[in-house]
């Protein structure tokens, strides 16, 4: 039985690294792509830290100011996204660090 019970917990471990290494990923390309610290604002929703793309950038379009605002909220939306998959996957590596935590627990009291 105690086989069985290392092969289920070395399983679970397996699960949360790779959950783990995953949130790392969303992270860093966080940080790579919003530079500065993640902050967030009085919604915690992260704010866009991001150099502003400016109308300039589209050369002398009638819309160009338009196009410019779109491109802003674009960045905007994927780095909120992003954090929340990163929340996302802390927390479930959290629910399995407590899932083997408890498992450990009850086959310790019922040994």
């Amino acid at each position: 039985m105690m086989a069985d019970l290392e092969i289920h917990l070395s399983t679970l471990d397996k699960c949360r690294t790779a959950i783990h290494k995953a949130a790392g990923q969303y992270e860093t390309t966080l940080h790579e792509r919003n530079p500065g610290a993640l902050t967030y604002d009085d919604k915690g929703e992260p704010r866009n830290n991001r150099t502003p793309v400016s109308a300039d950038t589209f050369g002398h379009l009638d819309n160009s100011g338009a196009l410019a605002t779109a491109a802003n909220g674009v960045w905007t939306a994927l780095i909120g996204e992003m954090d929340q998959a990163r929340r996302k996957l802390n927390d479930v590596e959290r629910g399995l660090s407590n899932v083997e935590e408890n498992i450990r627990k009850a086959h310790k009291a019922t040994s």
